[in-house]
């Protein structure tokens, strides 16, 4: 009994830093319905953006159109930056308000199944499409997707010879990753919480808000400046997601950052404009260009880093000045976004497989692939609210009001059976 208790205190002393940054009884600050907004259309813009993916010349996707430009590429130079780095940062933000209100233990529970099980579904029923019509376009299948599909679930196909990077062999996250990064990020962030709770930091955090916003630009650009001459641009996306993760943690409660940003939101605003078109001169004369020398590439990727934080806080800025308010539709919206996300690209590539053999044209195809997309996947959102079960498994919560049973035990089953289920998962993302 004596040694039951020395183990329970000693667990208890060790874990206190972390118990510390958990379930504050504090007062949370108001909810920020202009980070609401910016989280339904940042999710949009990715319908269009990997839309435009389909008929980008020189930019490599799952699959593509047969109508390629490379014009549309200086278009989609304007939200390439900062499209990515806005979700992480809203993201950041979010989990310090998660984490404001969970104990530890809740909240590695709550959030490795509400993230890991609509991944773990993901990658099972709505990525291998996008595999069909890659393999499809580049090595001629000679099946229907059923038949591939009735082969995709036997991990030692020789069909997939060639394509084994994933999860799995063949089994790919796609445009999932930001799911397995998110979940892996944030595990991360748990075991640094001690350090970021820390009265210290939190002391200098809140005297660098307090400077000018040239200041804390950068104070922030220096570590993504940082990160961009050191890391391989392969995979960039991923310390870079990390770090505008950790930049919405830490400033998520720091009103002072956000005044500064809502007062100069029109000098953000013209910096940004200016930086997209030296981004685009620099894209067309410098990156496209096989005789450059390799100081001009530094100096494109260093004004692409800065347009990309430049990015994210013109646009937390506008949302300030023109979406910081409630409206009806904006929890429904919000509600949609995990579905949506999900299934978007998915949805594209299918239609875009399906359209090309149509011939529609450089205009109508697009036109008709975005249209259908967002159709389709509201009209998967209109019957998840009637699906009580599968609603976790879109990112959603269980609308077990429509199912008539006990909410309690309902999602004490649901935490422990999605729990097992992602678990083998779980395990490989870690090791």
């Amino acid at each position: 009994m004596t040694l039951k208790i020395v183990i329970k205190n000693t667990t208890r002393t060790l874990l206190q830093p972390w118990q510390n940054a958990f379930n504050q009884a504090v007062e949370l600050p108001p909810r920020r319905y202009d980070l609401d907004w910016l989280r339904v259309i940042a999710f949009g813009l990715l319908i269009f953006y990997h839309t435009g993916m389909l008929y980008s010349e020189n930019w490599g996707f799952h699959f593509k159109s047969q109508y390629l430009s490379s014009s549309i590429e200086n278009i989609m130079l304007f939200l390439s930056p900062w499209r990515m780095g806005l979700i992480w940062f809203i993201s950041g933000v979010a989990l310090r308000f998660i984490v404001a209100r969970f104990s530890l233990g809740m909240f590695i529970t709550t959030r490795s199944v509400k993230i890991l099980l609509p991944l773990l579904f993901g990658i099972w029923f709505i990525v291998p499409i996008q595999l069909y019509a890659q393999m499809s376009q580049e090595v001629g299948l000679a099946m229907s997707f059923w038949q591939f599909y009735s082969q995709f679930f036997d991990l030692t196909n020789p069909l997939f010879e060639h394509y084994q990077a994933g999860i799995w062999p063949h089994v790919d996250v796609n445009h999932l990753w930001y799911l397995r990064s998110l979940w892996q990020f944030t595990l991360l962030l748990v075991l640094a919480m001690p350090l970021f709770h820390h009265s210290h930091v939190q002391v200098v955090i809140t005297r660098l808000c307090e400077r000018s916003l040239f200041t804390v630009f950068i104070v922030l650009l220096l570590p993504l400046c940082i990160l961009k001459l050191s890391w391989p641009s392969d995979t960039f996306r991923y310390p870079m997601g990390a770090l505008f993760l950790l930049y919405g943690y830490l400033l998520a409660w720091q009103p002072a950052f956000y005044s500064k940003l809502l007062r100069h939101w029109q000098a953000l605003f013209a910096v940004f404009i200016v930086g997209y078109l030296v981004v685009v001169l620099g894209y067309q004369m410098i990156w496209q260009n096989p005789a450059t020398s390799q100081w001009q590439i530094t100096s494109m990727d260093m004004l692409y880093t800065s347009q990309r934080l430049v990015g994210v806080l013109l646009m937390l800025a506008l949302a300030q000045r023109f979406l910081n308010h409630d409206h009806p539709k904006l929890a429904l919206l919000n509600c949609a976004v995990f579905p949506f996300y999900l299934l978007h690209q998915s949805v594209i590539i299918g239609l875009a497989y399906y359209f090309s053999p149509l011939q529609l044209g450089p205009w109508l195809e697009p036109t008709l692939i975005i249209l259908f997309t967002f159709g389709l996947c509201a009209l998967v959102c209109w019957g998840l609210s009637y699906g009580a079960l599968l609603r976790p498994l879109f990112g959603m919560k269980a609308n077990y009001q429509h199912a008539k049973l006990e909410t309690v035990y309902l999602k004490r089953i649901g935490m422990l059976v999605g729990g097992v289920a992602i678990l083998p998962m779980a395990l490989r993302l870690l090791f």
